[in-house]
């Protein structure tokens, strides 16, 4: 079974995690990446929503180290239950270790980003119950990124976009060059096969 580890910003603040705009100091960005906070009740001060636009967000979110980001665990906004049609929906990733790019909040600004391969580009809204609801992105991604961004062109219907909680997830075991070694010794058995190619397993692997 494969298992992932969260990987957080050294600090949750205003340095390492940013949006196009926030909710005045109440729900401002690094709310979303910090796991002290609640995933229940109110979401004053324990979510990110924006302060009135519905299209064309950015959130960045800087790790401190280079690290290849395997999956995205997120709750979608919600308030004790209600409002969940203000959470965030269609988004496309993606990754940099420009300092520059990450301070860079402009929605068409692409210039040392890298777009990412995800295997659903819309986040689905939270339950309309007053519980965890977690929820998982994979990101097919073989590079190692400081940096990570969600670019949000909108929400589920609601005034506002928000998001209760997203965390970067690395996979645990999970190295280049442990699944290389591990291509080298399979390949040649399966190519003696001749079943399939060995460029064929490196896309499927996301080599």
């Amino acid at each position: 079974m494969t298992t992932y580890t969260s990987q957080y910003p050294s600090t949750h603040d205003a340095n390492h995690v940013k949006a196009t705009e926030s909710y005045g100091v109440y729900f401002l960005p690094y709310f979303a990446t910090d796991p002290a906070k609640s995933l229940t009740g109110s979401s004053l001060y324990n979510a990110w929503v924006t302060a009135g636009s519905v299209t064309n967000q950015r959130f960045h979110i800087d790790i401190d180290t280079a690290q290849v980001i395997r999956r995205v665990y997120y709750e979608n906004y919600h308030n004790s239950g209600t409002e969940y049609n203000r959470a965030a929906k269609n988004f496309t990733m993606w990754g940099s270790n420009s300092a520059t790019a990450f301070a860079d909040l402009v929605y068409s600004h692409d210039t040392d980003w890298t777009q990412l391969t995800i295997d659903d580009s819309q986040f689905d809204y939270h339950i309309d119950k007053d519980q965890a609801d977690p929820k998982y992105i994979i990101v097919t991604n073989t590079t190692a990124y400081r940096y990570y961004a969600f670019k949000i062109s909108d929400s589920w219907g609601g005034g506002y976009i928000g998001i209760r909680r997203i965390e970067l997830q690395t996979e645990d075991g999970w190295s280049a060059s442990a699944v290389k070694k591990f291509m080298g010794v399979e390949w040649a058995s399966i190519k003696k096969a001749n079943t399939v190619s060995q460029a064929s397993i490196k896309k499927l692997m996301g080599m």
